[in-house]
Parts: C-alpha cells; structure tokens; sequence
C-alpha cells in the first residue's frame, strides 16, 4: 500500500479579492511619506497649545502642574509625582530643577521631547527614582 503525505495549499491574493481594511492597512505600511505628515501635525497641536498654556499658567499656576502631569500621563501625590517612561534609555532622561520668572520649576527632558513643570512654592529639595519604567520625582 502506498503512502501518501498531506500537502498544504497556501493562498495568494493577487490584490482583487482583497478587503478594503487589508488595503488601508497596506497602504499605512508602506507608506512613509505619511510620517513626516504625522511629525508636522503633531508639532502643530503642541505649538498651537503653548499660548494657552502660558496664558493658564499666569493666571492659574497651581493648575498648570495638573494639566502637565494629565498629559504625560502621571499622577501627582501629596509629596511629589510619577510619570511612566516605559521604553525610554536613562542616559536620554534628564532632570533639572530651576527658577523661571522667579517660579520653581522642573525640567524633564527625554530626547527631544521637553516639559517644564511648575513646583509648588515651598519645594526645596527634588530626589529622584527611575523604577520599572516609572520616574517617582519627590519633594
């Protein structure tokens, strides 16, 4: 009695039978022109914030740290604050702590991306822990 083994049969889109979510997912792939289009909307959102942003924070500062750790998706505590920087290399994270405009302020630089963060009045001191992938900043 003969043998006979099962031979799988894959099968080949030519493109016509294809669903219009594989072509839309295809065509996101491929085309990298679309990421200089996302860099240069995503510049304009956060430049297009910052007038706002300054105005609130000189008539509301005590907000302004809310809305900054709103938006890196932290959480501020009663002694300091938490920012998840899952992914990001130690060497590109810095924190400085200084003075603008006679205001406490933190500095967070990761890569290119930069926040300054507006420390209440009575902060003297900052210590810092990076711990699985979360920066906990106290004061």
């Amino acid at each position: 009695m003969e043998e006979w083994e099962d031979v799988e049969i894959k099968q080949v889109s030519d493109g016509l039978d294809a669903s219009p979510t594989e072509l839309h997912a295809a065509f996101e792939l491929s085309g990298d022109h679309l990421a200089e289009v996302r860099d240069r909307h995503t510049m304009m959102l956060v430049t297009s914030g910052e007038l706002p942003e300054k105005h609130m924070a000189n008539i509301a500062p005590e907000r302004r740290l809310d809305w900054m750790i709103d938006e890196l998706n932290g959480r501020l505590h009663s002694d300091g604050l938490s920012i998840p920087l899952h992914g990001a290399e130690m060497d590109a994270i810095n924190l400085t702590k200084g003075q603008i405009e006679g205001h406490s302020i933190l500095k967070l630089k990761v890569g290119n991306f930069e926040r300054n963060l507006p420390l209440p009045a009575s902060v003297e001191t900052v210590s810092a822990v990076m711990k699985d992938g979360v920066l906990d900043v106290r004061w």
